[in-house]
């Protein structure tokens, strides 16, 4: 699901040309809103820190869940705390996250305004928050990404 029309009428194009479009679905939503329950997998790539409302995406997303399912995060790999210097990668992501993220959340609203620096200890608290009792960070080398897994 995605507020954006048009990037879910690409999805449904892009899983028809695949040929799977009977085995996934796209709809035009908010994330936060409840969408259903008995999902095995739930998937938010490289979204959540745009998001004003992380807890209730994470929230709504556990409650889409059918027993034993996970939700699958794909983020920003930064480092775990600030440093300066930062290296290249995690500069290169303050700069989106000023320039681009922390705006687009913030034009949704008030809320959460987090950015692309979204920490694994903040990801993990969200999570918390959200009622997952098993939340991890998945151990796949990565240099941009960061994976987690959110369970029970």
């Amino acid at each position: 699901m995605d507020l954006d029309e048009a990037s879910v009428a690409e999805a449904r194009r892009t899983a028809a040309e695949a040929g799977v479009a009977e085995r996934v679905s796209f709809a035009v939503a908010d994330a936060a809103d409840p969408a259903g329950t008995g999902a095995d997998l739930v998937t938010i790539f490289e979204a959540l820190h745009d998001m004003a409302d992380p807890v209730g995406v994470l929230t709504a997303a556990r409650a889409a869940l059918a027993e034993g399912g996970s939700v699958f995060v794909a983020d920003e790999r930064v480092s775990d705390e600030f440093v300066a210097p930062a290296d290249e990668i995690e500069r290169l992501q303050y700069a989106f996250s000023v320039l681009h993220c922390l705006p687009a959340t913030r034009a949704e609203g008030p809320g959460v305004a987090n950015g692309t620096v979204l920490r694994a200890s903040t990801m993990l608290a969200w999570a918390r928050a959200a009622g997952f009792t098993q939340p991890e960070v998945l151990d796949i080398a990565n240099d941009f990404w960061r994976f987690y897994r959110l369970r029970g």
